[in-house]
């Protein structure tokens, strides 16, 4: 057998049994988009046949990169994260760190000084990369890119967005107290102001449980008490779903006079009594 028929059947066989997996988006199909609110900024670029990567930045929290998956990863492993400068500079390529792969779809998430690093390098016109073995059999390296191309178009909008988000988390949003006037269900423009921190996370936060639990003073009979509280309750469900909330995340008890707070036999403890608590839970 001629000699270099033996070496293409060595190449073939020594090589034939992995292969490489690309995925990144062409000059024409990279786009970048920014959604933003006061509490939540993300910048997502999607990364063709494979998912999408996203800067994320919740209010309170830190920077975060993550990448999401079509086909969720069936195993824990390890990769390379790589930037990648474009072909015509003198040096095309530095590793920034290792990183451990998750189950599930989400399986790469970078957080603080990495993510930022990723975020200068896109602004350099690098290509942060992503280098696996593949998820099935540990054969294949898998190359994730994401694109620099019309980075610079979105990146100032998401960095506004962060710059405007408020200084603290929905975990650090507290019960609210609501007040009613005798004999009133009407809630004034003074509670209202109190329900709209709320409001502003529980939208965002759909994990945010609301519980309203309405009270009345002591004052009148006991069985108009209930219903009046209950209307007391009913108003601030209608006012928290007429701001966008859904009601799904909302529940109702109404307890009339059973559950004083301060005493009956004067005007200020009944002005306490005359109530609606508003009590924030988390799933």
């Amino acid at each position: 057998m001629p000699k270099l028929f033996v070496f293409f059947i060595t190449v073939f066989f020594s090589t034939g049994l992995s292969a490489v997996q690309r995925f990144h988006s062409t000059v024409e199909e990279a786009t970048w988009h920014v959604h933003s609110s006061p509490i939540y900024c993300e910048l997502v670029h999607n990364i063709s046949h494979y998912g999408d990567g996203r800067f994320v930045f919740s209010s309170g929290g830190e920077l975060a990169f993550q990448l999401h998956v079509l086909e969720p990863a069936r195993r824990e492993s390890v990769a390379s994260l790589y930037s990648i400068a474009p072909f015509w500079r003198y040096k095309n390529e530095k590793e920034l760190a290792q990183l451990t792969i998750s189950k599930g779809k989400v399986p790469v998430y970078v957080g603080g000084n990495l993510a930022y690093r990723m975020l200068y390098e896109l602004q350099k016109g690098h290509d942060p990369t992503f280098h696996y073995k593949d998820w099935a059999g540990f054969v294949d390296d898998v190359y994730v890119s994401v694109s620099s191309v019309n980075f610079h178009q979105q990146v100032d909008e998401f960095k506004r967005c962060i710059s405007n988000a408020l200084p603290y988390g929905s975990d650090k949003v507290k019960d609210a107290i609501v007040l009613f006037d005798t004999d009133k269900s009407s809630i004034s423009r003074e509670q209202r102001d109190k329900l709209n921190e709320i409001i502003l996370f529980a939208k965002i936060d759909k994990g945010m449980k609301i519980q309203l639990i309405g009270h009345a003073d002591g004052r009148g009979r006991r069985i108009y008490n209930k219903k009046l509280s209950l209307r007391r309750t009913s108003a601030v469900e209608k006012y928290l779903i007429s701001k966008g909330i859904s009601a799904a995340q909302i529940s109702l008890k109404a307890r009339g006079e059973s559950r004083p707070v301060d005493s009956n036999r004067n005007s200020r403890g009944r002005k306490n009594n005359r109530r609606v608590d508003v009590l924030i839970k988390r799933e």
